[in-house]
């Protein structure tokens, strides 16, 4: 079952967006952002809100605007954190990151979802603050799984299916 909708599995537990611990400049060769036309978006769950996306079977409502947006990025790449279980790693634009970190450092212990093309990939509590760069922890995605799911934001794959 390859695509989209092993993606479904990313929150089999709750996710947690972590501090990336790292303050990496990247070339500009070796970067790897969203493709254009690619919506990937950072929002903060509306508990209270009128629920529009779905997850896990379930229906979510986010606020907006988003605090994160594909403009945002510079890199995205599969990758394994320091217990050698895969991560999704979003690296952050320089003009981006002060403004990352400012709405981060509300929001800890809070829910947030990442969506990409408005499919939820994750609802996840944001552990500590960030503004460089972040990394989707606590999947039980494969490290395969986590690869699809960077190779669809940088160079496109099969659509996702329609959220019921």
């Amino acid at each position: 079952m390859r695509g989209w909708n092993r993606w479904a599995l990313l929150g089999g537990g709750l996710a947690v967006l972590l501090l990336a611990g790292c303050n990496r400049v990247l070339p500009a060769e070796t970067r790897h952002p969203p493709r254009e036309g690619v919506q990937v978006q950072m929002r903060e769950v509306d508990p209270d809100g009128r629920a529009t996306l779905q997850w896990q079977g379930r229906s979510i409502a986010v606020k907006a605007p988003p605090m994160l947006t594909s403009a945002d990025i510079v890199d995205v790449r599969a990758a394994l954190d320091a217990a050698h279980q895969p991560v999704l790693e979003l690296t952050f634009r320089k003009e981006s990151a002060g403004r990352l970190l400012h709405a981060t450092e509300a929001l800890v212990g809070k829910q947030v979802a990442l969506t990409v093309d408005d499919h939820v990939l994750s609802v996840a509590t944001i552990a500590g603050p960030f503004g460089e760069s972040m990394q989707v922890a606590g999947t039980n995605m494969s490290v395969a799984e986590v690869h699809d799911m960077a190779r669809y934001i940088v160079h496109g794959g099969p659509a996702p299916p329609q959220q019921r």
